[in-house]
């Protein structure tokens, strides 16, 4: 009776971990497309943050961090504890994002928030940048905030003896032209100080410098595809979702099956890596 009793359990385990294979990887092919609102919907319904690295491959340096982090806001009116009855609204998070400078120059922290409707439609957008010294003193804060009920783009920036706020259009900043304009109108008539130098936003508020480098037509991806985590021992199957940030600056991102972002290729050696899967790295000293 038990040899047959754990026969049949035996048999049961087989049976259901086939099952399992079968729901998770039958038919499927590296490669093939995937519809990009499955591996959105993943995204935004992500249980797990994703704690990223910046490194630059080709030298092996630690560049930054950050923590990538999405929620899910609902109305729970179940008296199912855990049960969701009503999504009210995602929110996406870059948050503790830090940037390291040179040793004697200090760091750039930042973070974005995204905030969209039931319907994945953006609401609010606020990014914020600072840039401390070596000794952690504020030198530069720059922030933008932009809402979709008025469709305004609001920019400030505090340095240690200047501060100015503009407004303009969301839609300015299809043209370069008017969106590197009304970037000079922040920085002002004169030129920053050193510090701001350093942290190289006079290089991206020349006018002629951005209007013909920069292109503002960004298309959203419409196919993912079934990939295997690249630079990794484990064989690890993903999605990968190609796109261009800006035009001729191709990218790309690695998500598991829960929607973590596990890496993120960006143009010139950059990546952003998970480091649940590869390790931390530790800055170099210079």
């Amino acid at each position: 009776m038990q040899r047959l009793l754990l026969v049949t359990l035996g048999c049961f385990w087989l049976f259901m971990t086939w099952q399992l294979w079968r729901v998770e990887y039958a038919g499927e092919k590296l490669g093939a497309a995937v519809e990009i609102s499955t591996v959105w919907d993943k995204i935004r319904r992500a249980p797990d943050d994703s704690h990223l690295q910046i490194v630059h491959v080709p030298s092996g340096q630690l560049f930054g961090e950050l923590d990538w982090e999405p929620q899910v806001l609902t109305e729970n009116t179940s008296r199912v504890e855990g049960q969701i009855m009503h999504i009210d609204s995602y929110e996406l998070e870059v948050d503790n994002g830090v940037f390291l400078l040179d040793d004697d120059q200090g760091q750039v922290r930042f973070n974005l928030e995204l905030a969209m409707d039931a319907a994945s439609v953006w609401q609010t957008v606020r990014i914020d940048i600072r840039k401390l010294d070596d000794q952690s003193k504020l030198d530069l804060y720059l922030s933008a905030f932009a809402s979709a009920s008025n469709q305004v783009l609001n920019l400030s920036l505090e340095l240690q003896n200047y501060t100015n706020q503009i407004q303009m259009p969301l839609e300015d900043m299809r043209d370069p032209r008017k969106f590197s304009k009304a970037l000079l109108a922040l920085r002002g008539t004169g030129k920053l100080t050193t510090i701001t130098t350093i942290f190289a936003i006079n290089k991206l508020l020349d006018e002629a410098n951005l209007g013909s480098q920069l292109n503002f037509s960004f298309e959203l991806p419409r196919k993912a595809h079934l990939d295997r985590l690249p630079g990794v021992r484990s064989d690890i199957k993903v999605y990968r979702v190609d796109f261009e940030p800006l035009k001729g600056w191709p990218a790309s991102v690695y998500l598991n099956r829960t929607g973590e972002i596990m890496l993120v290729r960006l143009p010139q050696g950059y990546e952003l890596r998970n480091t649940h899967y590869y390790g931390v790295a530790r800055r170099r000293k210079q």
